[in-house]
């Protein structure tokens, strides 16, 4: 019994940091979308335009997703086969990726410190579900190392800026699509993360994705501006990625 209460008391506190997540990034994706609309829109390029009309959907989408899900949850809790744990984290997480869209567009307004705290947010509640799980199911070593790894991944994904690159035409369409790529991934890496005991598979295609297409938005616009926070962290996650790979040859 009270290794149940405390069991949801942690998924309590999950559930509360992955909350704060949702609030300070709508909160800042809100105050962006308003510095939008009241500014000069005809001064608004294209780029401007594709970037409030994927804010607004991140919002939209992320908080119909999440009423949902809760909403299914809530009706299925008297199942026998229902996980708390793992269905209810697993579609937030879905919900977390969708609003993460809108947060990694620079629109006018973007207030960066804001951002930053909200994916602390998100990022405390995932290192919460790993100690549960090491202590549930042990396996320290690649638990952490599958929270490196997803963490490392996320921080890979470059953020769309307007750019005056002679290949503007190509980067800002390629930047765009590598970086709603890398958020798709992401959220399905944290879906499975939530839905099962915190590891990762270190799956490969995701991580050639990440490597090739963060490869394609460093080149083209290193001459104007080299994005360190980027480049340092998708190093990062190929150190991981194969350390992964490597933890997981030694345990077959």
């Amino acid at each position: 019994m009270s290794g149940r209460i405390n069991g949801d008391k942690v998924n309590g506190l999950k559930f509360i940091f992955l909350a704060l997540y949702f609030l300070i990034l709508t909160t800042e994706r809100v105050i962006s979308l308003v510095v939008c609309f009241s500014g000069d829109m005809s001064e608004l390029d294209g780029l401007d335009y594709y970037m409030i009309a994927l804010t607004i959907f991140a919002i939209f989408g992320a908080y119909i997703m999440a009423v949902m899900k809760c909403t299914d949850a809530s009706k299925r809790q008297d199942d026998e086969d229902f996980e708390p744990n793992g269905d209810v984290f697993g579609n937030l997480a879905i919900a977390a990726g969708i609003l993460l869209l809108g947060g990694m567009v620079h629109t006018n307004g973007s207030i960066p410190v804001m951002q930053f705290i909200s994916y602390g947010m998100i990022l405390i509640s995932m290192a919460i579900h790993t100690i549960q799980n090491v202590k549930l199911h042990h396996g320290a070593d690649k638990k952490w190392l599958s929270f490196a790894y997803i963490v490392a991944y996320s921080m890979a994904i470059p953020v769309v800026y307007h750019t005056n690159i002679e290949l503007a035409a190509v980067f800002v369409p390629l930047e765009s699509v590598v970086s709603a790529g890398m958020v798709a991934l992401f959220t399905i890496m944290l879906s499975k993360f939530y839905d099962g005991d915190g590891e990762s598979d270190f799956s490969l295609v995701p991580f050639l994705i990440a490597i090739f297409g963060d490869f394609l938005v460093l080149a083209m616009r290193w001459h104007e501006e080299v994005n360190v926070f980027v480049l340092i962290f998708i190093c990062v996650t190929a150190v991981l990625w194969f350390a992964g790979n490597i933890l997981c040859i030694k345990r077959k």
